[in-house]
């Protein structure tokens, strides 16, 4: 009887996130928005761990009820055919960025969060199990065999750019970029660039222009005591999240005094800022992209993680965008070479291609953090990206053989 009840404390929690990040979450400020009583939230749902369960809960509800009018929308649509398939992918992102937008920014915090603390969000791996299963049941009927390898993938590449497109969902050079690795996703990365993807070295320049000349929204110069402590700030966020960051713990990392860092950063905002720019400069200078198969909780895989952190706030703070998306277009930059040999091997990857491949490996690693590394047979490899490749190779003939889907 209980749970219809707590249905109103979903979108005051939900809002609560989206617009101060996860440390905006808590029992009292979610009982207020709902004008009840924390009595009446612990009594109707429980303590903040349930309060989390109940809205993964809600979020696994809501996206049954949109696979069943995804499948409606794609009853008439031939997804085999990648410019189809890429247009649906591009409308499911834009979707969640915009008209379920406090729903995709509470998963994507969840997500965030899950990576360093697995065990407070036990229930978030079925949730990123439906997104596989959501794209499968699409694939299925024109995809057959290979509706759930693609089915993945898609998931995975989703999983890694949804950040940014809330983050930027109007950001012309952005959606651009995003529309190229989109359209090498649906092909499977099989062939070579063709269309918009052959431009995307301007493409990527585009949507970086004028970053360099960007002064930082913070004042954190190189060298200082002030980055140095901006620093430690950063490591706490990339090891224990958002929530995890307190002065106490910020002076504990760095070995100093809890007088120090309140001296220069007074607030916890002021420490949250200071992590947040410590990470864009580390980011700017460090991204790699990920390892091609590490996917245990790695450096690599966690400083991607923190360029989501990045792209959180930048949906809160649209001065923090530019930097965002300087991340973003920075992905597999520097393993182009290594990513590219192992999915393509001697005929190697366009670059729009070893990003796409990249952002599936970054998604799938993500996921696996959150099941606290232990991923097994879900965790995409290159070796099952160059298989997906060579069966959309095979698939791209069989659909030019057959020729386009009578309309009707």
């Amino acid at each position: 009887m209980s749970k219809p009840l707590a249905l109103p404390f979903i979108p005051v929690a939900r809002s609560r996130i989206a617009d101060h990040g996860i440390r905006g979450l808590s029992m009292r400020t979610v009982a207020q928005g709902a004008g009840s009583s924390v009595g009446s939230l612990n009594h109707h749902i429980g303590d903040k761990a349930a309060l989390i369960g109940r809205l993964i809960e809600e979020e696994r509800k809501e996206r049954r009820d949109l696979l069943d009018r995804w499948r409606e929308r794609t009853a008439q649509l031939d997804l085999a055919d990648p410019q189809v398939l890429a247009t649906v992918i591009a409308a499911y992102l834009e979707e969640a960025a915009v008209v379920r937008r406090e729903a995709a920014i509470t998963t994507c915090e969840f997500l965030v969060e899950a990576i360093v603390d697995p065990g407070g969000f036990p229930t978030l791996p079925g949730l990123l199990d439906d997104e596989d299963h959501f794209w499968a049941r699409l694939l299925e009927r024109d995809h057959r065999q290979g509706a759930d390898a693609l089915a993945r993938a898609i998931a995975a590449y989703c999983r890694d750019e949804l950040p940014f497109s809330i983050a930027a969902p109007c950001h012309t050079d952005y959606r651009l970029l995003r529309a190229a690795t989109i359209q090498r996703l649906a092909e499977g990365m099989a062939g070579q660039a063709s269309g918009l993807s052959r431009g995307f070295a301007a493409l990527v320049s585009a949507c970086g222009e004028g970053n360099a000349a960007v002064q930082m929204p913070f004042d954190l110069p190189e060298g200082s005591k002030r980055a140095e402590v901006a620093d430690y700030a950063a490591n706490v966020m990339m090891q224990m999240g958002a929530a995890g960051i307190t002065h106490r713990q910020v002076a504990s990392e760095g070995g100093i005094p809890h007088t120090s860092v309140a001296h220069y950063f007074p607030t916890r905002d002021d420490l949250m800022h200071a992590a947040i720019g410590s990470l864009i400069l580390r980011a700017r200078h460090e991204v790699r992209g990920t390892s091609l198969e590490d996917t245990d909780g790695s450096y690599g895989l966690t400083l991607i993680r923190a360029t989501h952190s990045v792209a959180l706030a930048a949906a809160r703070d649209p001065a923090l965008v530019v930097f965002a998306l300087d991340m973003r277009r920075r992905r597999a930059e520097n393993v182009h070479a290594v990513v590219s040999k192992a999915i393509g091997g001697s005929e190697g990857l366009d670059r729009a291609a070893a990003q796409t491949a990249t952002m599936i490996l970054i998604g799938s690693g993500l996921a696996a953090m959150t099941r606290g590394g232990a991923g097994g047979g879900k965790v995409i490899r290159a070796k099952d990206l160059a298989q997906l490749r060579t069966a959309s190779s095979n698939g791209g003939a069989s659909l030019a053989a057959r020729g386009a889907r009578p309309e009707g």
